[in-house]
């Protein structure tokens, strides 16, 4: 797994902190599966370690995505993320 883009941290715990990824976008099907639709994008974004945030808003690429589930082992994160088009 490549972690080649770089996740910048807005309100919350980790403001500021630029941290590597590895960003992954869900499929129509899956999301539809998962949330039951599609009218956003979303993506999963995995971090080497563990990260402890549960709220607020990730940037990668210029891209804002609000956190919208965090998942947590002992050596690593995956945030889900929802495209979010407002002004931060």
């Amino acid at each position: 797994m490549r972690f080649n883009k770089r996740a910048s941290f807005k309100k919350n715990d980790l403001e500021g902190e630029i941290l590597p990824v590895n960003l992954t976008s869900m499929g129509a099907q899956q999301q539809q599966l998962v949330f039951g639709d599609v009218k956003q994008e979303r993506v999963i974004a995995r971090f080497q370690r563990p990260v402890s945030v549960r709220t607020g808003y990730f940037i990668v690429d210029d891209k804002s995505y609000q956190i919208t589930l965090n998942i947590s082992s002992e050596r690593r994160t995956a945030l889900y993320g929802v495209e979010y088009r407002g002004r931060l």
